[in-house]
């Protein structure tokens, strides 16, 4: 059974999200003395051109570049329903 297909920019922000997870476990696993894995394929462009060039980018930008992206924190809450009568 396949994974549902997701729009392009939901597939970027969570792709981006999961490779720069990967980088920051890397981080904490070379600073308590042990080897990360080498990432392959596609994942070594991900961990070693986008996620240092995004760390590189002032948080206005990046924000911009969320917000700019639908996805989960775009979502809004709906109003509450207006009851009318007593509560009982």
């Amino acid at each position: 059974m396949s994974a549902p297909r997701q729009s392009f920019p939901r597939w970027l922000r969570s792709t981006s999200e999961h490779h720069l997870l990967v980088v920051a476990q890397a981080k904490v696993a070379r600073r308590n003395g042990l080897v990360p894995p080498k990432p392959h394929g596609l994942d070594i462009f991900w961990q070693k051109v986008y996620a240092p060039v995004f760390y590189l980018l002032p948080y206005s930008l990046r924000a911009k570049a969320a917000n700019a992206l639908p996805g989960s924190h775009k979502q809004t809450w709906h109003q509450p329903d207006q009851v009318k009568g007593p509560a009982v």
